[in-house]
């Protein structure tokens, strides 16, 4: 069976939370509704994707997305986000690239599975030569988005449900497959695979990891202690939380 690698984006990948800059670049451009927009970002800056709690209050953060891309024209914000990508794309991790294709040459599937706007996700998935992905899915009708919300990956439970339908669709085996993310959600994916990578966690992800052996990495080792972990130099335990 094939061995999915599942990748988270913001935090991960990236410092930045794209879905957030697209929007601030959407109320820049006057395409969104400005009130709309201001709420969006507070909600996303007053919820921190890897402290304890983060579920209970993602789905305020979804509804105030949906808020914002009503009415909006497609092809507006997929020009924005390309104009938005297009600048985000050099403060990608500098071990990203080198990290997709060293999966991929372990027999890896790789997939980007993040909580942020599906359209973000397209395009950092097609920079990097990913041709699997998922993010936050909008309704569309007649062109413009309704508002409606259609895949919610950060829920609780959305990203196992996510996990377990490509490891269908793929034939892939979850014990030999891999996860790596910073936040809540992707804890949900850590206990499902054989191979978790905690990334640069909070201090209550690091104490979980922890108790659970689970592997942790940072921006300046994931290419070192990976492929240790892939020869299984290690064992299978995780890296000493600090």
């Amino acid at each position: 069976m094939r061995r999915l690698a599942v990748l988270d984006l913001d935090g991960t990948l990236t410092p930045d939370t794209l879905g957030g800059l697209l929007v601030r670049e959407l109320m820049a451009r006057g395409v969104c509704d400005a009130a709309a927009g201001r709420e969006f970002l507070a909600t996303v800056d007053g919820h921190d994707p890897r402290r304890q709690g983060f579920h209970s209050r993602i789905e305020e953060v979804y509804r105030s997305l949906g808020r914002v891309a009503a009415g909006v024209s497609v092809s507006s914000v997929e020009r924005t986000a390309e104009e938005v990508w297009a600048h985000a794309r050099g403060r990608l991790f500098g071990f990203v690239r080198p990290l997709v294709r060293m999966l991929e040459a372990e027999g890896f599937l790789v997939a980007l599975v993040s909580g942020g706007p599906l359209m973000m996700v397209h395009l950092v998935a097609e920079d990097l030569g990913i041709d699997v992905y998922r993010g936050a899915q909008l309704a569309i009708q007649r062109n413009r988005y309704t508002g409606e919300v259609l895949q919610w990956p950060s829920r609780m439970g959305g990203k196992p449900a996510i996990l377990r339908e490509l490891a269908e669709l793929h034939q892939a085996c979850l014990g030999q497959s891999l996860a790596m993310g910073n936040s809540s959600s992707d804890a949900e994916l850590f206990a499902l695979v054989g191979l978790p990578l905690v990334f640069e966690p909070s201090q209550s992800l690091a104490e979980l990891a922890a108790s659970r052996g689970w592997s942790r990495v940072d921006r300046h080792d994931v290419l070192r202690v990976l492929p240790a972990l892939l020869a299984g130099e290690q064992g299978g335990e995780g890296v000493p939380s600090a």
